[in-house]
């Protein structure tokens, strides 16, 4: 099962920056706590899906369990963190939009992973019914991926438009 490299964006990252505009200071604060409440989660989504690859091999029902209790949970907290924001400026709107579509994409992603998964290790499924499911997960995988590239790119562009400095945080 291929891994979920998604939203490399939320590089663990946070950004400085002097007094500036409300809307620079808006999307700066958006920008870190987004940071803080999704990177943890991204990090845990990347040990499931080792936890998952693992437990595929040896005990399907235990792949799916992870998928049920584990990641489907994990993914929908980051799409109820991403809904219960509230911005104002349009440039942190469309930040959050970008995120928030990414996040919406993520959670498609991982729905369709665990069908396929329920579908391939269902006696009764078909060649190609299997190969359908993989098909639509490879296609929301590459929209996703998509998805992730224009936000990242679009937050590189919020930070050389405002002069944010960037320093990488050592845990």
């Amino acid at each position: 099962m291929k891994k979920i490299l998604l939203l490399t964006g939320f590089v663990l990252l946070m950004v400085l920056a002097a007094c500036g505009s409300s809307e620079e200071d808006e999307v700066l604060e958006y920008h870190n706590k987004m940071v803080d409440e999704i990177n943890p989660k991204i990090d845990e989504i990347e040990m499931m899906y080792d936890e998952i690859s693992t437990a595929a091999m040896e005990d399907e029902a235990k792949a799916i369990e992870i998928f049920e209790n584990g990641l489907i949970p994990l993914v929908e907290e980051m799409k109820e963190y991403f809904e219960s924001q509230k911005v104002k400026s349009d440039v942190a709107k469309e930040y959050h939009q970008m995120r928030l579509d990414l996040t919406n994409k993520l959670y498609e992603v991982v729905q369709k992973e665990h069908e396929f998964l329920t579908v391939l290790i269902d006696p009764a499924a078909t060649e190609e019914e299997i190969l359908e499911i993989e098909t639509q997960v490879d296609d929301l995988n590459a929209e996703a991926f998509e998805l992730d590239e224009a936000a990242a790119e679009h937050w590189d562009s919020l930070v050389e438009e405002y002069g944010f400095e960037e320093e990488e945080i050592n845990e």
